[in-house]
């Protein structure tokens, strides 16, 4: 970790963040606009108050689609369709930043796996629908230990094999940590993959996929480009970082497993969430440096109110999901921390991270005025305007919330007006008036002038 007194690595991603060091402008106005704007989000996360409250997006999804109208396969086949409906959008919506369609991934990395982990639209579904994510036992009970062992092996031999049949062929691999000297254990392996036709057949489906998102890829950064470069929209999601929780109970044991484990075997669990930790550090250090971005987005799934007891989130949730935020920060970094569902019970343990380094985000379940009162000078909160209320509520009926949203959670600072989840359904008049409320002067005055009942 670098010394107290030296820049930090992340200092100096923020500045050349802010200042659009990684764009080409498409004129003075362009850069202007994106360099002000970035520098609100800094200044807003670090609790600065601005006078002026961001409108940043979660992300829009079959919103911003609907503006080609670009189905969900197309989206995720068809990247010209995708670009032009995203362009169109954030054209017609005054956001204060960008997030486009990071989590709209190519359907032919999945296809050339034949990856059961998804549902895709066009295959599983119908095509205006979003891929399904799969959960399952894709980890037994009895492999801890062989994953605490030797990682790579069982994510090689056990995991990859689970998750793609194209894939299942390297389960008869032998196991790499035999292959120590020159000769030890290289007539195995070699021989193995030469009498496998299956092996070949594996990396073969490998290179399909990653040339689908080779050309994801490079569209994303086409988008980039346009959004930030012409239309002066700092992107927000840079690298991402996981829980460690989360990804047992979400990616290897399933929930229901990860419940079981919790009472069965959990020092096993707790070592394994201790195995994963610097892993997931140094995954989200890497990836801001390697993206040139300073906000780390750490999505959590099975932390919310409801399920699992207080006891046992600071057992086993909280502990590691706090060393990772804590080494992130001490790098420099800023973190986007971006909590699913009811999150009330929770929201205390934030004020354990340094302050003005995190953006907490906030679903409609979490009462926001509570966490801004919990948080108030410890942390940035950011969200909590409902998918419901914008697809279904009148303009007159999104103005009043969000009015309230500014004059509570606006006041002082730290504080950025956001959906609560993925934007799907909503009506475009009532994203522009909660676009409108934040960035207009009356709702700066309330912000400055009105005290902070949470009522």
């Amino acid at each position: 970790m670098p010394h107290a007194a030296e820049e930090k690595h992340g200092d100096r991603l923020i500045a050349d963040w802010a200042s659009g060091a990684h764009l080409q402008f498409a004129n003075d106005a362009a850069r202007e606009r994106y360099q002000a704007r970035a520098q609100l989000i800094v200044d807003t996360i670090r609790l600065q108050d601005t006078g002026r409250i961001p409108v940043i997006p979660a992300a829009t999804q079959k919103f911003a689609l609907d503006y080609g109208p670009v189905t969900f396969r197309e989206a995720m086949t068809e990247f010209d369709k995708t670009f032009a409906a995203y362009v169109r959008q954030y054209e017609d919506t005054d956001f204060d930043a960008y997030a486009g369609p990071e989590f709209i991934f190519p359907a032919g990395m999945f296809e050339a796996l034949a990856w059961n982990r998804v549902r895709l639209p066009g295959v599983h579904l119908p095509d205006d629908k979003s891929f399904q994510f799969v959960e399952a036992e894709y980890m037994k009970a009895d492999e801890y230990d062989e994953y605490l062992d030797d990682p790579s092996d069982w994510v090689l031999r056990k995991y990859l094999p689970r998750l793609s049949p194209m894939l299942e062929p390297l389960a008869q691999l032998p196991p790499l940590r035999n292959t120590l000297v020159f000769h030890q254990g290289l007539p195995d392996l070699v021989l193995a993959a030469a009498e496998n036709p299956g092996v070949v057949e594996a990396m073969t489906a490998l290179k399909a996929s990653g040339e689908a998102v080779q050309e994801w890829y490079e569209y994303l950064g086409r988008l980039d480009q346009d959004l930030g470069g012409r239309l002066g929209l700092p992107r927000l999601l840079g690298a991402i970082a996981a829980a460690p929780f989360d990804i047992i109970s979400t990616y290897y044991r399933g929930w229901r497993g990860a419940i079981v484990d919790m009472y069965t075997q959990p020092e096993k669990m707790k070592a394994l969430m201790e195995r994963l930790l610097p892993w997931q550090l140094q995954y989200g250090i890497d990836g801001a440096k390697a993206l040139g971005h300073p906000i780390v987005t750490v999505y959590l799934y099975k932390g919310a109110d409801g399920l699992m007891s207080d006891e046992q989130y600071e057992e086993f949730y909280w502990p590691t999901l706090k060393r990772l935020l804590l080494g992130l920060v001490e790098e420099g970094l800023l973190v986007w921390v971006f909590t699913q569902g009811k999150y009330d019970s929770r929201l205390h343990h934030f004020k354990e991270i340094p302050p003005g380094t995190c953006l907490i985000h906030l679903e409609s379940g979490t009462d926001a005025f509570l966490a801004k009162e919990v948080l108030a000078g410890s942390q940035c909160i950011e969200g909590n305007v409902s998918s419901a209320l914008l697809a279904a509520a009148s303009v007159d009926e999104v103005e009043a919330y969000c009015l309230r949203l500014a004059e509570v959670c606006g006041k002082g600072g730290g504080f950025m007006m956001d959906f609560s989840a993925f934007l799907d359904e909503a009506k475009r008049e009532n994203v522009k008036k909660m676009i409108e409320v934040a960035s207009s002067p009356p709702a700066g005055r309330l912000m400055r002038e009105r005290p902070c009942n949470g009522a």
